[in-house]
């Protein structure tokens, strides 16, 4: 350690400018090292005569380079313990790579090492401390009240057992837990009426990854793309990314429109990307006429459909159709599945169900980018299927999100009759709000952290220059008996301006 150290005093020290004294070379080799984070802070700096025998040069001369930091407030000496950097200059330390005024050698050209990712892409940000509100309206997060942690711990715990650590302890290169697998295919997909062979599904670190391998696969350059209008960004984003060229599709209470699209190979779309089941953000449901519709597209033009079956189908099943994919008879659907927004969030577990071809080119992309899923936490989810703790928490989760919808829905008609509504009744864990005339999402977001509420402005969803009347409305991680609360506390907030 103190020859490593040696040799980073020494680098360090013919990087200094060579026209300053000695004195200032050192002072400013050391404030560098502190501010770039190359010594810890709770380790003591070297003593004077170590750093002079280091550096060839007078004790003298260092001990005159610490007086200065010492005056500055950048160290301080501890009795019988040495020099250390203090707490008021560490403070620094964020800011540091915000400003060069202390770097000696120009930073790399990135303009020239990356390539552009400069796409159209606006995603929905809620403060990193939204659970601290009152009356968070997000979605994509759950009531952590509402989680089988019990159940999971025991899954969790099974999976640690040595007859389970010898599964996913080994590499097993770009391969999926079989009995996961085995789950998918015989209890989760089958709910939304598709049959899957084991070898036509790909686990992913959740939906998110699911489509960023679709877009490495099925764009690029040339490519055309169709896409609802509005979407869920990243999907925009993601398609921008590979160079392909974006079609947006408006959408209306039956799903996209296609009259757009058309028949002919040379102009119509290679790749089509929907959520049929519940659009993102409005929660319309594409009618069945549209979705054969679509299917006979793709066979007609050669094309394919990305389904983004996003919104788990919580509930009894009644009320709910079946996926795109069940209908699929010649492979034309990409479907891919979210196991997270049931579960949690942060366990990042999703699925795409595909024609085995494209399976063993979207596990040969994985494989490049992280191999497999943690293997660990695919035993654990197998075994929390197994034992029909997912199905039991689909339908727990089912029941109270028609409840906080229904109170949702109340709540906007009695505080906010001028808020318009435009998701369909049904399952779901959001609503899709258009306000009136005069009043902007923007304002409404402003106006509500002001009031302990998170809502989440709509404009991101929509490609080119965005409306800004939308907000999208969640009620999967507020309690239940604070939404009619909250509501009202956000009108009171509007109409206080």
């Amino acid at each position: 350690m103190r020859q490593r150290l040696g040799q980073l005093w020494q680098t360090r020290f013919a990087l200094s400018d060579p026209t300053e004294t000695l004195q200032q070379r050192i002072a400013g080799m050391l404030r560098r090292a502190v501010l770039e984070r190359a010594i810890p802070l709770d380790a003591p700096l070297p003593s004077t005569r170590e750093l002079a025998s280091e550096l060839g040069v007078a004790r003298a001369t260092v001990a005159i380079a610490y007086e200065r930091l010492q005056i500055e407030g950048a160290i301080e000496s501890r009795e019988r313990r040495g020099f250390f950097v203090t707490a008021t200059f560490a403070q620094k330390r964020p800011e540091f790579h915000e400003s060069d005024q202390l770097s000696l050698l120009p930073p790399p050209d990135w303009a020239r090492h990356f390539r552009s990712l400069d796409v159209p892409y606006c995603p929905v940000r809620n403060p990193q401390d939204w659970y601290r509100y009152r009356y968070p309206f997000v979605y994509g997060q759950i009531d952590a009240r509402l989680f089988p942690l019990a159940d999971w711990r025991e899954c969790v715990e099974r999976a640690t057992k040595q007859e389970s650590v010898e599964t996913w302890t080994v590499d097993r290169g770009d391969q999926d837990d079989r009995d996961l697998i085995e789950q998918l295919r015989t209890r989760v997909l089958p709910r939304r009426g598709v049959w899957a062979a084991a070898d036509e599904i790909l686990v992913t670190v959740g939906a998110q990854q699911a489509l960023y391998l679709i877009g490495q696969l099925l764009g690029g350059q040339g490519r055309r793309i169709a896409v609802e209008e509005p979407c869920y960004p990243d999907v925009r984003a993601i398609f921008a990314m590979t160079g392909a060229s974006l079609l947006p599709q408006p959408v209306d209470a039956e799903g996209m429109r296609l009259t757009a699209i058309g028949v002919d190979p040379a102009s119509a779309p290679d790749v089509v990307v929907v959520t049929p089941s519940h659009h993102c953000p409005s929660g319309a449901r594409m009618s069945g006429e549209r979705q054969r519709a679509l299917l006979s597209w793709a066979t007609e033009c050669d094309g394919l459909i990305v389904e983004d079956d996003y919104e788990p189908q919580l509930g009894s099943g009644h009320d709910t159709c079946p996926a795109m994919k069940s209908i699929d008879m010649n492979g034309r659907v990409f479907y891919v599945g979210s196991l997270s927004k049931t579960l949690a969030p942060g366990l990042r577990l999703g699925y795409v169900v595909a024609p085995r071809e494209a399976i063993v080119a979207l596990r040969r992309l994985r494989r490049l980018m992280l191999r497999h899923v943690a293997s660990n936490n695919e035993r654990a989810l197998a075994l929390f299927l197994a034992q029909g703790h997912f199905e039991s928490l689909q339908r727990r989760l089912g029941h109270a999100y028609q409840v906080r919808l229904k109170l949702l829905r109340e709540a906007l008609a009695k505080s906010l009759p001028t808020w318009h509504i435009e998701s369909p009744e049904g399952a779901g864990s959001s609503l899709w709000v258009r306000l009136p005339e005069g009043l902007t999402a923007e304002y409404v977001v402003a106006r509500a952290r002001d009031a302990d509420i998170v809502a989440e402005p709509g404009g991101g969803f929509f490609g080119g220059t965005p409306p800004g009347e939308y907000l999208r409305m969640g009620i999967s991680a507020i309690p239940t008996h604070l939404i009619a609360e909250g509501v009202a506390a956000l009108a009171e907030a509007v109409s206080t301006a």
